[in-house]
């Protein structure tokens, strides 16, 4: 697995802070099963302390291949992003055919812009379709507002387990690989301290992400919004006792 050590830094901003949507790095790929690859994409922060050395950030998506058809679980935090993205797809001799979102802020949802106006199916749940809204950004063309939701049979799976890092992040299940996309429900092994929390709830948080433990006792890999995809559930554990030492 990639390490990035600069996820450390999301204690020190929030994604609020002043960054710019453009290519500061290509996406980068990485196998976690047969059929599903981890996507990294990058942004530069500002860095008060040395101006001259902007902070790069990671986020973390999923590609999920079925077949010959290929769905996103979150897209890369930039869309400038998305070309390279699309066009990696394609080179594989896969369709696009759906995308999912765990929540609204642009660490997730920084390519759906593109997917809209590309035509594509997105999808969001009544909640994150709300808050995107609010912020005056584009929405999923599909909303769900069930916890559970399913986006392939038998082989994607959507959760809402409760606010935490936001009031509507979502986790997806992957059962067949038993891959769990925490998103930024999930602070990464590597990262000792909460993040960003303009968005959270403090007080809900450990028992969302207890709910998820519960649920997927048995995940194999679990993928952070940001940082080190980790083996087993231990992810999750790290998340509950971040929270619960605040």
């Amino acid at each position: 697995m990639f390490k990035f050590s600069l996820v450390l830094f999301s204690t020190l901003i929030g994604f609020n802070a002043s960054a710019t949507d453009r290519l500061v790095k290509p996406l980068e790929f990485e196998n976690i099963t047969n059929n599903i690859f981890l996507v990294k994409s990058y942004r530069e922060f500002k860095n008060s302390k040395n101006p001259d050395k902007p902070i790069l950030m990671d986020a973390n998506s999923l590609v999920y291949v079925d077949g010959k058809d290929a769905y996103l679980i979150d897209t890369p935090w930039n869309s400038s992003n998305m070309p390279q993205l699309t066009k990696w797809i394609e080179n594989r001799g896969l369709t696009l055919k759906k995308t999912v979102f765990t929540h609204f802020h642009e660490d997730q949802t920084g390519g759906l812009e593109y997917l809209q106006d590309h035509h594509f199916e997105t999808y969001a749940s009544a909640l994150t379709n709300k808050l995107l809204k609010g912020d005056k950004k584009t929405a999923a063309n599909h909303d769900f507002s069930d916890d559970n939701f399913v986006l392939l049979e038998n082989k994607i799976e959507v959760f809402y387990p409760g606010a935490g890092h936001s009031q509507d992040n979502s986790v997806v299940w992957l059962p067949k690989e038993k891959v769990l996309l925490g998103g930024c429900l999930m602070r990464a092994n590597e990262v000792n301290t909460i993040g960003w929390t303009g968005d959270a709830d403090i007080k809900e948080w450990a028992e969302s992400a207890q709910k998820v433990l519960t649920k997927y006792p048995e995940a194999l890999f679990v993928v952070p919004g940001h940082g080190n995809v980790s083996k087993g559930t231990s992810i999750i554990s790290h998340t509950i006792d971040i929270v619960n030492s605040l």
